[in-house]
């Protein structure tokens, strides 16, 4: 059975026109129409409980305190004892223990949640939250999915380097390289998800292209993947 199609008018300024239609154009939707559907599809809001984390950091800091007090009266006295030293180690581990199960409550989040429709600036919001929050919590654990995006499009990108009769084993060990070096765990949250997202939209391009018949990765593919990869190399 047929669609029955209508239409749907919105209010938006010149510049949002043009960032839509272009933003359209670049993820490779064929209308306007196509992009804002599959947008809304795929959104959603994140909301960010982040009342675990307050009380977490009030218990720290209330076990911080007597540890602090302890301190402060062995620096005036000049001695302590060997209960003094109990206590520390037992607060000491406490805080350890206190960390490591928020830690595995996090990991046990991520494996029961399905982030295919997470954007990469869901996660950008969600590093801002825990950062206003003054919150650290391993870049590993909150970024886990922006690698996964890296290396999953850099893969891609190998597979068609290694099947062109244009290129060498040389670019194919150069990228493999790159993925596995230094330079992905080495930029900031901000240029991470910057280099994801260039890495994402160059990929999609790249599939678009060699799509078409008898189409193979060639030296323009190349220098423009190259580009992207000195933008944020380390040095």
């Amino acid at each position: 059975m047929a669609r029955i199609k209508t239409d749907l008018k919105i209010s938006l300024s010149n510049e949002d026109k043009e960032y839509i239609k272009k933003k359209s154009d670049v993820l490779g939707f064929k209308t306007v129409s196509a992009f804002l559907i599959e947008s809304a599809k795929s959104h959603f809001r994140l909301n960010l409980d982040m009342s675990v984390y307050r009380n977490l950091a009030r218990e720290i800091n209330y076990i911080g305190k007597n540890i602090n007090s302890l301190i402060r009266r062995i620096n005036t006295d000049g001695i302590y004892s060997d209960s003094d030293i109990d206590f520390l180690k037992t607060n000491q581990k406490i805080i350890i223990d206190l960390l490591n199960k928020e830690y595995d409550r996090l990991l046990n989040l991520k494996k029961n949640f399905n982030s295919e429709n997470l954007s990469l600036n869901d996660k950008e919001n969600l590093i801002k939250a825990l950062q206003q929050n003054q919150l650290e919590v391993p870049k590993k654990v909150v970024l886990e999915e922006v690698y996964e995006q890296i290396k999953d499009d850099i893969i891609y990108i190998v597979s068609e380097i290694e099947k062109s009769p244009k290129q060498d084993k040389d670019i194919e060990d150069y990228v493999w390289e790159y993925l596995y070096g230094d330079t992905t765990f080495s930029l900031d949250d901000e240029r991470l998800i910057k280099f994801a997202n260039d890495i994402f939209i160059y990929t999609q391009k790249l599939k678009m292209k060699l799509a078409k018949l008898d189409n193979i990765f060639d030296d323009d593919d190349w220098f423009s993947f190259k580009e992207i990869l000195d933008e944020y190399e380390v040095y």
